[in-house]
């Protein structure tokens, strides 16, 4: 990729001006080039503009409180009157005020899992942000610029958000309230792959909107908005004073008469600006008249922001409620921990009502809210809302996905509750939603379809999985989610084929992670024999990552990123796989991070950086990866960039990271108990054992030193049949880098030695497969020797020629056994 350099300039903050750039990269990209393909497979997304989106969705963010930076003291009320108003329109809003870095990723996070295709969503911003060239972002209330390296961690990226909320949603509305003075001015910032440093400026850049969707900014791109003299922005109040005269008033033409008012509030310094591809009608409205006006006030162009509180509502009044509540519990009930429960009918039944009461719903669940569909086909949130005894049975629970390790539960059961007023006197309902065991032994990260009880890989109990998702697809077999974690199960008992063909039933059935699973299926195939090295994939796996991105999946984000730009022909498509890589890393997606920090790692190119290589594995060791453990081992071994070397400190890391089921930690971890440096007395036997470790997850490496380990030092118990056997199950791997060292190491013993080491590996195969026979291991390969390896190679390569050469021989009968017994890629 070409350098390009810039001064950056000197401001950094804004609140809400945007238009221009993104999406014009995305057309005609090669990710819209790869997708078309797969339409062959599944129909591409598409919607009927005649009808409306059956599900409303809001995110209202309020960002005030900062740690490092001005505060912004009313942005909080302009964010409480957006959700006001949003409410009282049917939208399911996720509210929130000051959320650092962290909590911007759960936000995204939320999106992926409470989105979908049916869904029009609506993003309103007050809080503090910048431009740096191109691209415009968002300020956390942690944010502390303190070197170039810091922007992917500090901040989040407009152009990431409107990209994850537009792969998952119909439609969407992304609302941006201010542009301020700049706190971090004269400050620069790396936001590219390469090592441009670019100046922070004020306000936001244009840029343009995703098909289906509108941005509006307070202000004209590179422009400041005005906080206004009274209690609210220029542009919030006006805003809610024009949707309010009339909501159902197309979003055009309501921004029309913002950008009016604003412009004559202002006395014309301020020009709300806004980019729309909408290819539908939309408003804001639901054809429902407020039942109350929303209170805002502003004038003039002020400093003094504010806005008139509202009855606080979800989240807020479970805050406010009293603890000696959960003493009225009128019910317990018993559900399933799943997308949507009809819990009415057993809320009827526990609360004995008579014909006449009146229920209203004060707190929502925890995990999820009551809904009510009204004749409209909207699903309302029964919040603040009451209902009659003759509804209730129609009373829905939709639960959402959580994000929780399944490691964490003491038992497949979360306990909740939710508050009621049963004609006036209230009541509380516990919860016991019981978790599908196939979501409990097997849900995955990051899922947009999943419940979100998760487990990595090296956490998966694959047999007890497998008959766990085997019952739930008995039962339920449309639900595409159980097909899916049957495919993970299998992939973790090396049953690769019967794992592809779960994920196709996924697909079939609509999830979205099947995409990348096949994808990453297909890759796994090529790579196989070749140990754990990265390599380009084929067109076929391209393509199936690019659908998945294409549906809002973090997982292809990555992969199909990595490899666009790892091994894109051009600069264009280079960086447009570095964008995808930063929206995977803006849900807080720890590959994307572990691979970015590879890339600054390669000596003698462009990108070289080890200070930025080490804030990359610092911020995913932060979030619990394996990878981001042993990169932080590595940094410590060898004193990255301001780090000193800290042997102990690395070993620790190493250690974390083998346990972890990291693939090649155990070969650090043995190389620190070899030479002392790990406890200060070396430790061959302890060694040996994580270099095996290695070996078992497909490092040749990890056999190279083992292999010298027992030529040298030697460890009891084990012979140079062993170290031979080694030496041969290194070499078949196929690893270009270190499998003809092992190889070499193959050659340096005897005859008598690599026959013996032959015998071991005939042993593990008759172990492995069932095969009768017994073989004595003796190093002499004669008659009862070769017919044992006749009838294995009868029963696992029939009609192969084997070869006669001692070493070959060898090589050969390990690869019998890597087919057999091949170590688990899908932990890397």
């Amino acid at each position: 990729m070409r350098r390009r350099e810039a001064l950056l300039g000197s401001s950094l903050l804004a609140l809400a001006c945007v238009t221009a750039h993104m999406a014009a990269a995305q057309r005609g990209s090669a990710l819209e080039e790869l997708v078309q393909p797969t339409a062959r497979i599944a129909p591409l997304r598409n919607f009927d503009p005649a009808t409306r989106p059956s599900r409303r969705y809001a995110v209202v963010i309020g960002n005030s409180d900062y740690a490092s930076i001005p505060d912004l003291p009313n942005a909080h009320a302009d964010a409480r009157a957006m959700a006001a108003f949003l409410r009282t329109q049917e939208y399911q809003v996720a509210y929130h005020e000051d959320i650092d870095k962290l909590g911007f990723e759960n936000v995204l996070r939320r999106v992926l899992f409470d989105v979908d295709e049916d869904t029009e969503v609506v993003v309103f911003y007050a809080g503090h942000g910048f431009q740096i060239g191109s691209e415009n972002y968002l300020v956390p209330v942690d944010a502390d610029f303190d070197s170039p390296y810091d922007v992917p961690f500090e901040s989040v990226s407009l152009g990431s958000l409107v990209g994850i909320v537009g792969a998952r949603a119909r439609l969407q509305i992304v609302m941006l309230d201010s542009c301020r003075d700049n706190p971090f001015a004269g400050r620069v910032a790396m936001t590219e792959r390469g090592s441009d440093l670019r100046e922070t400026r004020t306000g936001f850049t244009s840029q343009a909107a995703p098909l289906n969707s509108m941005l509006v900014f307070s202000t004209a791109p590179g422009s400041v908005a005005f906080d206004g003299e009274g209690e609210n922005s220029p542009f919030t109040a006006a805003f809610v004073t024009e949707v309010s005269e009339d909501a159902d008033a197309g979003v055009s033409e309501v921004f029309e008469g913002v950008r009016r008012r604003v412009y004559a509030q202002t006395q014309g310094r301020q020009i709300p600006w806004d980019s729309s591809t909408l290819v539908e009608q939309a408003s804001f409205g639901i054809g429902a008249a407020l039942e109350r006006p929303i209170q805002v006030a502003s004038s003039g162009t002020g400093q003094a922001r504010g806005l008139a509180m509202i009855a606080v509502t979800g989240e807020e009044i479970r805050d406010s409620l009293p603890t000696q509540v959960a003493a009225h519990a009128a019910a317990r009930i018993a559900a399933e921990f799943r997308p949507q429960v009809a819990i009415g009918p057993a809320l009827a039944e526990a609360l004995d009502l008579s014909p006449e009461a009146r229920i209203a719903v004060t707190a929502p669940p925890e995990t999820g809210r009551l809904t009510l569909r009204d004749d409209r086909g909207v699903d309302r949130d029964m919040v603040g809302r009451s209902l009659s005894a003759a509804d209730l049975p129609d009373l829905m629970l939709s639960n959402r996905s959580l994000q929780r390790p399944a490691t964490s539960f003491e038992e497949p059961l979360i306990a909740d509750r939710f508050e009621i007023e049963v004609d006036g006197q209230p009541r509380t309902v516990l919860l016991d939603l019981a978790i599908d065991p196939c979501d409990f032994e097997a849900g995955d990260h990051l899922d947009p379809d999943g419940m979100g009880i998760t487990r990595y890989p090296n956490e998966l109990r694959p047999e007890i999985a497998l008959a766990a998702c085997d019952a739930a697809i008995a039962a339920q077999p449309e639900v595409g989610r159980f097909h899916y974690q049957r495919g993970r199960a299998l992939t973790a008992l090396l049953r690769f084929d019967e794992a592809r063909d779960a994920f196709a039933a996924a697909r079939e059935r609509g999830h979205t992670r099947a995409w990348y699973a096949l994808g990453a299926s297909l890759f796994d195939e090529e790579r196989r024999s070749g140990g754990y090295g990265y390599r380009k994939a084929s067109d076929a796996v391209l393509q199936l990552y690019a659908r998945g991105a294409q549906e809002g999946d973090p997982y292809a984000f990555h992969a199909l990123g990595r490899q666009l730009m790892e091994f894109g022909e051009t600069d264009a498509i280079q960086i447009e796989g570095y964008d995808l890589i930063m929206r995977a890393m803006e849900v807080g997606h720890t590959f994307a991070m572990n691979a970015m920090a590879a890339i600054y790692l390669r000596e003698g190119t462009e990108e070289y950086d080890p200070d930025r290589a080490l804030r990359y594995y610092r911020e995913s060791a932060r979030r619990g990866d394996v990878y981001g453990y042993y990169g932080m081992g590595y940094a410590h071994s060898i004193g990255l960039g301001a780090l000193a070397p800290d042997p102990g400190e690395a070993y620790r890391w190493m250690r974390r990271a083998a346990e972890g089921g990291h693939p090649f930690a155990p070969y650090s971890v043995g190389v620190a108990l070899a030479d002392g440096s790990a406890t200060g007395t070396p430790d061959p036997a302890a060694a040996l054992g994580y270099y095996l470790q290695g070996l078992e997850r497909g490092h040749a490496l990890s056999a190279v030193v083992a292999v010298d380990l027992l030529r040298g030092t030697g460890v009891e118990g084990y012979t140079p049949f062993d170290a031979a056997a080694i030496a041969a199950k290194g070499a078949a791997l196929g690893n270009a880098r270190y499998a003809p060292d092992a190889r070499a190491r193959l050659d340096g013993f005897g005859a008598r030695e690599i026959d013996g080491g032959a015998q071991l590996l005939l042993r593990d195969l008759i172990e492995l497969t069932g095969i009768e026979g017994e073989i004595a291991v003796d190093g002499a390969f004669g008659p009862d020797s070769r017919t044992t390896l006749a009838r294995v190679v009868d029963r696992l390569d029939p009609g192969a020629t084997v070869p006669t050469d001692p070493a070959e021989r060898a090589v050969y009968l390990a690869s019998l056994f890597w087919k057999e017994q091949p170590f688990r890629v899908d932990l890397y």
